[in-house]
């Protein structure tokens, strides 16, 4: 009997635990979250719930008893009450997707999600986002070689769970962005002022892009992206198409991108471990360019290989024909433009597999052959050569042309001579050990001036860190690159006015020393044609040595803050060194 009255109690509690399952079941299935986190919803638009499967019929009848959801406390002063969720008819002939007449919830009222409190209330917490496998990890930007795919086959996969077909899913179209928000303060010595102006201090967005990227078909991806931080009108960036799966090629991307070329260039601009590139990739890596380019990688995945041709012409908004740089108009014209070649090659000496790079060691290098684009001697379609790099830092107009005026200057400049054409090489080396990482690059360019001798500009950097919480940074093997990005081990947040804080995110040191050699002392004073007194000079020759430490902090997978003190020391040929200081942030987002 004592055996039988234990049966009986546990099977009372069965069932009362079955009851208490099917209530919160429904409960959620009408609030729209998840069972277990049963919770007031506030105000936010109307939403179908068509697309989820139906709760179980018993679940529903006990659900009906329940009493109506509480408004949400806190409603903005003369706005009317949130109303909790009601179950509405939905259309006539509308069905779901099991054939059973739809449902829909509706949420009033819809509120302005600029106003201040209002973007918590006014977000779906139903978003099908949260589902994707893809948001689990570090984002990853599209335009590194071998991306797209990565960031798409997540969507592809949901698409397909939701019953979609093949032809259902393609082609496809994905929104993707970043901003970044600069302030700048200059502390300069009297030579420099004198040399360079008196750099004013300033405040603001250093890129704003919006990218859609995609995929036509299994085989073919897209992308465009555009920059509303420059002056004028949005400026071309990363415009491309591009076939997979090519026998031999591998890859073939043809549009506007970056060009293969230093392990620098080729390391994502949202995800860079200081506020700019180096030094001496500002000054002589030829970066983005309208071309073709194929790139691939080896079976055991330790190899790649990228190598392209694009044109070097007239740039819109330029005064002669740029040979370094972006080209923002996506435009090369002239008739005797130039067309040129780049490569690059990669290999990982050692890759730890079980930890996904953690610990690992690279190699590479790359050459780079450029024809100058334009006709003549003198005037605006010369074909000249001008390297002007900025210090590292940048805030002000950027159609200003690196004058004082215009925010921050150009640091050194070759100033704008005569010539045909250029080689640029470069080697690489990079390593990650556990939370400890380096990269390093030598490069050097030797322009083919008219009528004269080379001209030779070599520079190199050197550029570590550390993560103090403990998280290293990621490598990309189909771009060869270190990815300074992370998914902070906890998230920063905070529980509340007075309940303090519940992580800290992801922090990182760092320090950096960039070189670069634009002194060009046998430029033939017939080939040199610009002649600007300044400040700055152009030409303004001279050897420049930057130190930089920087303090970089992830709230999470979206946002960094970054610190940044870089110490200038440029020696000018015409005055000696003229040292000065910049302390930089920056607030990052993206998605």
């Amino acid at each position: 009997m004592a055996h039988r009255s234990w049966i009986d109690r546990w099977h009372r509690a069965a069932l009362a635990l079955f009851a208490l399952l099917c209530v919160d079941s429904a409960a959620a299935q009408l609030a729209g979250t998840p069972p277990g986190v049963l919770r007031n919803h506030a105000a936010a638009p109307s939403r179908s719930v068509s697309a989820r499967l139906p709760p179980h019929p018993a679940a529903v009848a006990v659900a009906q008893r329940l009493p109506p959801v509480e408004p949400v406390a806190g409603a903005l002063p003369g706005s009317p009450p949130a109303a909790g969720p009601q179950l509405a008819a939905a259309p006539a002939g509308a069905e779901s997707r099991e054939g059973t007449p739809a449902e829909t919830v509706s949420y009033q009222p819809v509120l302005d999600p600029n106003q201040p409190g209002n973007l918590d209330q006014r977000l779906d917490p139903n978003s099908t986002l949260s589902d994707d496998s893809s948001l689990q990890g570090p984002i990853l930007d599209p335009n590194q070689a071998g991306n797209l795919d990565l960031r798409l086959n997540a969507l592809e996969r949901r698409l397909q769970s939701a019953g979609g077909t093949k032809k259902d899913e393609l082609p496809l179209i994905r929104l993707s962005g970043f901003m970044q928000l600069d302030e700048g303060l200059f502390s300069q010595s009297q030579l420099s002022k004198s040399n360079l102006g008196d750099i004013q201090n300033g405040v603001g967005f250093r890129r704003t892009r919006l990218q859609a990227i995609g995929k036509l078909t299994e085989f073919t991806g897209y992308t465009i992206e555009m920059d509303f931080a420059s002056a004028g009108r949005p400026s071309f960036m990363d415009v491309w198409g591009e076939q997979n799966e090519i026998p031999f090629f591998g890859t073939v991307r043809i549009g506007q991108f970056r060009q293969p070329g230093t392990m620098d260039s080729w390391t994502s601009v949202r995800h860079l471990e200081f506020l700019e590139r180096s030094l001496p990739f500002g000054a002589l890596d030829p970066f983005r360019r309208v071309g073709i380019m194929a790139y691939a990688m080896s079976e055991d995945e330790r190899w790649m290989w990228a190598y392209s041709v694009y044109a070097t012409g007239l740039t819109f908004g330029n005064d002669n024909y740029s040979t370094l740089g972006d080209t923002r108009a996506g435009t090369e014209i002239g008739d005797s433009g130039g067309v040129s070649f780049a490569s690059r090659l990669t290999h990982l000496l050692y890759y730890d597999e079980l930890t996904q790079g953690r610990y690992l060691l690279h190699v590479g290098g790359g050459y780079s052959y450029s024809q100058i684009g334009g006709s003549g001697t003198s005037g605006t379609f010369a074909k000249t050569f001008n390297s002007r790099p900025i210090p590292e830092f940048f805030v002000g107009d950027p159609a200003g042309g690196l004058v004082t005026s215009a925010g921050t200057p150009a640091v050194v400049d070759s100033g704008r001579f005569v010539a045909d054409s250029f080689n640029f090489w470069h080697t690489e080396l990079a390593s990650n050990y556990g939370s400890a990482h380096f990269q390093t690059e030598f490069m050097c360019t030797s322009v083919n001036q008219l009528n004269g001798p080379a001209v030779f500009y070599p520079g190199a950097y050197f550029q570590c860190g550390y993560f103090l919480t403990g998280e290293s940074c990621l490598y990309l093997k189909q771009a060869g690159v270190l990815d300074y990005n992370v998914v902070p081990y906890t998230d920063f947040f905070g529980l509340g006015r007075r309940r303090g804080f519940g992580g800290w995110g992801a922090w990182e040191v760092a320090f950096r020393w960039s070189w670069v050699d634009l002194s060009g002392g046998n430029i033939l004073p017939a080939n040199q044609l610009s002649n600007t007194a300044g400040p700055p000079p152009s030409p303004n020759p001279g050897v420049v040595n930057e130190t930089t430490v920087a303090l970089n902090w992830w709230w999470n997978r979206f946002t960094r803050v970054q610190f940044n003190w870089i110490r200038s020391m440029p020696n000018y040929a015409s005055s000696g060194i003229a040292p000065f200081d910049i302390f930089g942030g920056r607030f990052q987002i993206e998605f």
